[in-house]
């Protein structure tokens, strides 16, 4: 070998080195483009509404707070859905508190590597008031001992929810932010972002007319009042991801945030402060995962309960990933095309 050929082995051995990692990512790239990843789960939600009367707010609740929960990824498309009927039911208090049914679907996707988007919708029917032995109270002007074990229910109240979030990602990008969102992302190295969001929320509380209290019913739910407020929020703060031997790991947020609510058609309205969290750990082979998460909002407020919100979430579950098959890959891969 020529002396004057050595320099180009010092080249030659990087750009080797650089071209095998660039393989090596286009390979799980093309691996991770064509897998589904499914999960799932229960989900506990302490969620509270409220009502306005006479410059107070009383709580209203659904009496079931588990639910089934089922998370889905492929490629761009990260959705979730909770329903009812559950997986597990603990409550037998349906004489008492009445029924509930739920539902609620999100989506989730990237308009570019910094910009995140989510849109979601609730609905809840079935609620009872919390706050009864306030209310009566209220009306009574004085306390009455037997509504104790007893709760006015409105079982055709119905709560619809339509949200949104947009966040943009001053420090990371997708790649580094999905696995924080939920387990369908393996967690791949340890990692730091930083995000900004604006969340808004449009709810509607209505047919909550006619009421049953003691097994009377009151009212005649022939009225069809609604209750409508707005919430936006803008929050900022960070998360901390952890690999802990490869397989376990544990994901931290924080986000302050400022926010600003609004009853429609009535003249109240506030402006607060609060903050939103998130803490999962959970344990991923890249085939099979399972984790548990929770998350807390807190809002400064003595009148939270008036806008509907979850004050706080607990869920876990399990889930694996598959290969999609080719008839998905292929109408998938006409989508991308049209996308690009």
């Amino acid at each position: 070998m020529k002396i004057k050929s050595i320099p180009y082995l010092f080249l030659y051995f990087p750009l080797a080195s650089y071209g095998q990692e660039v393989n090596e990512y286009n390979k799980k790239y093309r691996e991770d483009n064509n897998t589904i990843s499914l999960v799932a789960g229960v989900s506990y939600l302490n969620n509270s509404f409220g009502l306005r009367y006479e410059r107070e707010i009383f709580r209203l609740k659904p009496n079931d707070s588990f639910y089934t929960e089922l998370f889905l990824r492929y490629r761009w498309l990260d959705t979730s859905i909770s329903f009812t009927p559950k997986l597990i039911k603990i409550n037998n208090d349906d004489d008492i508190k009445g029924k509930t049914k739920y539902f609620n679907v999100n989506f989730a996707f990237f308009l570019n590597p910094k910009l995140r988007q989510m849109i979601g919708y609730n609905q809840i029917k079935g609620l009872y008031f919390r706050d009864t032995r306030k209310y009566i109270d209220l009306l009574l002007n004085g306390s009455d001992e037997s509504i104790t074990d007893a709760y006015i229910q409105f079982p055709d109240a119905n709560y619809r929810s339509f949200k949104g979030e947009t966040s943009y990602l001053w420090v990371g990008n997708k790649e580094n932010y999905r696995s924080y969102t939920n387990m369908t992302y393996k967690p791949a190295k340890n990692d730091f972002v930083v995000i900004t969001g604006l969340f808004y929320q449009y709810n509607i509380l209505k047919d909550s007319d006619r009421a049953i209290y003691k097994g009377e019913v009151i009212g005649s739910g022939e009225e069809g009042s609604a209750t409508k407020d707005i919430r936006l929020a803008l929050r900022t703060g960070a998360g901390i991801q952890r690999v802990i031997d490869s397989n376990w790991y544990a994901v931290v947020e924080f986000y302050p945030q400022l926010y600003y609510s609004k009853l429609i058609d009535e003249d109240f309205h506030e402006f607060n402060m609060g903050m939103n969290s998130n803490v999962r750990i959970g344990y991923d082979n890249g085939k099979w995962f399972v984790g548990a998460g929770t998350q807390l909002n807190w809002v400064n407020s003595s009148n939270s309960n008036l806008y509907s919100s979850t004050q706080w979430q607990f869920r876990a579950g399990i889930g694996l990933r598959f290969n999609a098959p080719q008839i998905v890959n292929r109408n998938f891969d006409k989508i991308d095309n049209i996308l690009k």
